[in-house]
């Protein structure tokens, strides 16, 4: 070859390197941001109600450690420390329980209609990959939980999640209540054990038992969801608490839930009158608003107070500490 058209060729190469790379870090990039996105389209609609909420609740309990035989209680200072493992636990196990709920044809086909913009249906991530994802998360939370903490209540939400999305659970509306109430306690023991390093089975199980009342509470009322969708879950063949027991008597047990789901909390904490009134308040709203507007918007409206009156029970124990 002629000597000066390779130092031409080899000049130009190395001129170009740059440029090379350049398109190389920009195409890394883009297909990074692409995967992220597609992880947060998986979970974003649960982010208020299961990662919000779970860490909320893991917050508030480490303030009062101490009352559920959890260690000392914890300052605030220690408790932001510990922040971005709680987070990524509850996403960690978020994203494998929501990768079960979506990845079905069922579910892909229901998710063309009503949220296109979902992962699979928007063909932004193959079912096979799906799938190979959702293998890959089972040793990422085993092992977070194993590192961080959480690991009983990481093992108890795999188990519901395969019982809910692999073998029917979710057909009957009961054990689906019953599922949902179990995997929400789940997500709130998750984050605390994670910033408090004890499990919630410590010392004489308090926190095992408060988690069971608020799963119970859960368990009795989450069917609140249901009456919005109460036309659409009939065109689709759907099974809910509203549908087979009929309205007026999935709001009656709603209303159940909530007294008695108040009440045992206010027990269970030996609270004052002044403890439980938020809890008592915002219960009495969800009761409220469930029967004045019985439209699809008022119960929309009402499933978005529920959130409210859980709130008001984590608070029955740390009003009553202050």
């Amino acid at each position: 070859m002629n000597p000066v058209l390779s130092d031409m060729r080899q000049h130009l190469s190395t001129k170009d390197a740059p440029v090379r790379y350049s398109k190389v870090l920009r195409q890394y990039l883009l297909g990074s941001f692409h995967f992220a996105y597609t992880l947060y389209l998986f979970v974003c609609d649960n982010l208020g109600d299961i990662v919000c909420m779970g860490y909320l609740f893991g917050v508030l309990n480490a303030l009062i450690a101490f009352q559920l035989s959890m260690g000392s209680d914890l300052r605030m200072g220690e408790i932001f420390l510990s922040t971005p493992r709680m987070i990524l636990w509850s996403l960690s196990n978020l994203l494998l329980f929501n990768i079960h709920n979506q990845r079905h044809p069922s579910a892909v086909l229901e998710d063309y209609r009503n949220k296109p913009w979902r992962p699979l249906p928007a063909r932004r991530i193959s079912p096979q990959m799906t799938n190979l994802l959702m293998f890959i998360m089972y040793p990422v939370v085993l092992l977070m939980s194993y590192h961080w903490g959480g690991m009983i209540p990481c093992l108890l939400e795999a188990f519901s999640c395969v019982w809910y999305n692999e073998w029917d659970g979710a057909a009957d509306p009961f054990l689906k209540n019953l599922l949902n109430g179990a995997g929400f306690a789940c997500f709130f023991a998750g984050p605390l054990e994670v910033v408090t390093g004890v499990s919630i089975f410590a010392g004489g199980a308090k926190a095992a038992i408060w988690l069971g009342i608020l799963s119970a509470c859960i368990t009795t009322t989450v069917h609140t969801q249901d009456f919005r969708d109460v036309e659409g879950d009939l065109a689709a063949g759907r099974k809910t608490v509203p549908l087979v027991i009929g309205d007026l008597a999935a709001r009656i047990l709603v209303v159940i839930g909530v007294v008695a789901g108040t009440g045992i909390t206010c027990w269970f904490w030996d609270a004052t009158w002044m403890q439980m009134s938020l809890a008592a308040v915002t219960g009495g709203a969800v009761i409220g608003s469930l029967f004045w507007d019985r439209t699809v918007a008022g119960d929309a409206f009402t499933w978005k107070l529920w959130p409210t009156w859980i709130l008001g029970l984590f608070l029955v124990p740390v009003l009553r500490q202050s």
